[in-house]
């Protein structure tokens, strides 16, 4: 399958069933999901400074085992940093575009795919949920349940792929230009580590973080949010309904870990919600009752191929047995 050239179109988009809390609740949610530049840097420092503190312990530390462990600890990082960029997609961030965009741009810089792929592609998986002409992540989840994590494999060429030949030369033209630079800022890096006699060092600080991102920690994480999606044959409108087509991680400490992305029916409800109150908003949606997939952490039941999501769907009321 191929996502249409946009420009190309004719079909009208299928039609989305959103998650909306209740009306009352509407004016706090609005507010809560204000961009604030000032707080998206307060709650975001800690995860930056933690991926340069562990890039510096890499490069004093001369055993390789404890260099490889840390490594994995900083490709943590680089999916957290990739969350703070994700809200800068969002336009989440910052209220000004130009510091959205000036940001997104430094946090792709760590992991060299390029913010306007992201935020081109991103933005129209948001609007087109499981639209095959559309959604540029219908790739992913097409197919059955076990191929999720191979074709998630080909994240950063697929998305690359289709922000250069899907949306126009200008978004086209951007994204090379991103892509040369952020390719460019890694050999720079690597020169300077090569020169300094630390090149085995370039392996801890960029290519083994990278690659735990890419082909473990991405497939767990996104793969496993949307693994509902796989489950809904043929033009199933499930496919487009949040209350079925994605699971929240309901746990604290996994939210801390990952910026909150965690709660991603949440997400999808608002996505406009800033990594930081998305815990608040589940803990609306909680004390509304409202219904949609919820479980403790990922991969959770994934055993059960088809029967994934028994169980899952928080608030639901018990079923009373009926004494005759």
């Amino acid at each position: 399958m191929s996502v249409a050239i946009e420009s190309q179109l004719t079909s009208k988009p299928k039609r989305q069933k959103w998650l909306r809390a209740p009306s009352a609740r509407e004016a706090e949610i609005r507010k809560m999901c204000a961009a604030n530049g000032w707080l998206h840097l307060l709650y975001g420092s800690p995860y930056i400074v933690l991926y340069f503190g562990l890039i510096s312990l890499i490069l004093f530390i001369e055993n390789p085992w404890i260099d490889f462990l840390l490594a994995l600890g900083l490709g943590n990082q680089l999916y957290v940093l990739f969350i703070l960029h994700h809200d800068c997609m969002h336009g989440s961030a910052f209220k000004a575009k130009w510091l959205n965009t000036l940001f997104g741009r430094l946090y792709a810089l760590s992991f060299t795919m390029t913010f306007t792929t992201n935020r081109e592609t991103h933005k129209r998986h948001h609007n087109f949920i499981s639209d095959p002409e559309r959604d540029p992540d219908e790739y992913y989840f097409s197919g059955k349940l076990n191929q999720i994590w191979l074709r998630i494999w080909r994240y950063y060429e697929w998305y690359t792929k289709i922000s250069l030949t899907c949306y126009g030369k200008q978004v086209s033209w951007t994204v090379i230009i991103e892509q040369i630079v952020n390719l460019a800022f890694w050999v720079v890096i690597h020169a300077v580590l090569i020169y300094s006699g630390m090149g085995i060092k370039a392996l801890f600080i960029f290519w083994i973080p990278l690659a735990f991102v890419a082909l473990v920690i991405n497939p767990i994480t996104r793969g496993y949010e949307h693994a509902p999606l796989t489950l809904y044959e043929g033009d199933d409108p499930q496919k487009r309904d949040m209350q079925k087509n994605a699971i929240t991680i309901d746990n604290f400490w996994l939210g801390l870990l990952w910026a909150g992305i965690t709660y991603h029916v949440e997400h999808h409800a608002y996505p406009e919600c800033p990594f930081y109150r998305l815990r608040k908003l589940h803990e609306i949606f909680q004390e509304e009752k409202m219904q949609y997939y919820c479980a403790p952490f990922p991969l959770y039941q994934i055993h059960k191929g088809a029967q994934l999501t028994e169980g899952l769907t928080c608030n639901q009321v018990p079923v009373k047995e009926v004494v005759a």
